[in-house]
């Protein structure tokens, strides 16, 4: 058996759900999935035991030890598979008492997601994040793989510190691949994800409103959680100035069930992101999502975004309302580089750009810990 734990995602997160448990069950692996999650979802399944405790009424520690006295139960484990730094605790007592194979999904560049998000100020904000810096690197000897979502475009942490690192990017599923759309006089923009000031979404508002005024029946959709929270109010507050709240939707999250739906609607993806550490260094996994549902991407041009779109969509200033404003007209105003941008999109998730690629690697991580 081996065990999957998240402290902070979603049951259902399209990644650690969807893709890798879903991967792992199909090769025949017996998984414990332990999530600490506020809600009633249970996706215990054939060869899955899904275990759920309270976020809000869990701490940290308590969610380690309830995942220990799980285990304890369980008898035989191989591997556990971490998806977040602060169960490498957990890591550590069970190499240390068990002798257990540790996998360490690192989802986003740590360093760089501290940096971009933390609110704290100058010397304080440093010393911060060099705790959280040093509690990770002291718990990495109970590691024995660590597994990254993002390309690693320029040096490796975790390679430098003498780990075995395999790079499993989070491409979308085959199946994702959406029916080609038709060129159109009343278009659909979309944003989905994380809604941040940090992801452009004022500056992408202000080339919003430019474009009203060349293609009048051109809509914008933005869907994701926002955060901070006050940050919707903001939000609200610049569409309902705009006079173009008729032509804007915004909606909160969506399950994963129902956000393909909107995603294959829309003719035109947007990522507007600012040029935060974070952005410089991870690749939005909207980007592919984007592209395997036939929509042409205008994108801040940063180079993991640069690697996987160049040739296949606009590449944009970022924080720069006209160069936005110009590559997504760019688009709409021509119906050839709409067709070849959607084309040579899809061709790229065909070939390369799928899960089905992805999970060779995440295979054989397992294939040599087992």
């Amino acid at each position: 058996m081996i065990v999957v734990a998240t402290s902070g995602h979603r049951p259902d997160d399209e990644r650690i759900y969807h893709k890798e448990i879903k991967s792992l069950l199909n090769t025949g692996y017996n998984i414990l999935y332990c999530t600490r999650w506020d809600g009633d979802m249970d996706l215990s399944a054939e060869h899955l035991n899904h275990v759920n405790v309270s976020r809000s009424a869990t701490p940290i520690k308590n969610y380690i030890r309830f995942i220990q006295n799980t285990l304890a139960e369980k008898g035989q484990i191989e591997i556990l598979h971490i998806h977040e730094f602060d169960l490498l605790p957990l890591a550590k007592q069970m190499k240390k008492n068990n002798g257990i194979k540790v996998i360490y999904d690192v989802h986003d560049t740590l360093r760089a997601m501290w940096e971009t998000f933390s609110s704290k100020k100058g010397l304080l904000k440093k010393a911060i994040n060099k705790s959280l810096s040093f509690f990770e690197v002291s718990h990495l000897m109970y590691v024995d793989e660590v597994i990254l979502a993002n390309k690693v475009l320029d040096d490796n942490f975790y390679k430098q510190k003498g780990l075995n690192t395999t790079v499993v990017e989070n491409f979308p599923l085959l199946d994702s691949l959406g029916e080609k759309k038709q060129f159109s006089t009343n278009p659909c923009i979309l944003y989905q994800g994380q809604v941040s000031i940090d992801q452009g979404l004022l500056v992408l508002l202000e080339a919003f409103i430019k474009l009203k005024e060349t293609v009048p029946e051109v809509r914008l959709k933005i869907i994701g959680q926002t955060r901070p929270l006050s940050f919707k109010d903001i939000l609200k507050e610049k569409i309902n100035l705009s006079g173009f709240e008729n032509s804007i939707t915004f909606l909160d999250f969506i399950p994963h069930e129902q956000i393909w739906h909107h995603i294959r609607e829309a003719h035109i993806g947007v990522i507007p992101s600012l040029k935060t550490p974070r952005v410089v260094l991870d690749t939005p996994t909207k980007l592919f999502e984007y592209m395997a549902a036939g929509c042409a991407v205008v994108a801040t041009d940063v180079p993991p975004v640069r690697h996987f779109l160049d040739g296949a969509g606009e590449l944009v200033v970022p924080n720069h309302v006209q160069s936005l404003y110009e590559g997504i007209l760019t688009i709409l105003q021509n119906e050839d580089i709409y067709n070849d941008y959607i084309n040579e999109s899809v061709v790229r998730v065909k070939q390369n750009y799928n899960w089905a690629e992805a999970e060779k690697k995440l295979l054989s991580v397992y294939k040599k810990l087992t």
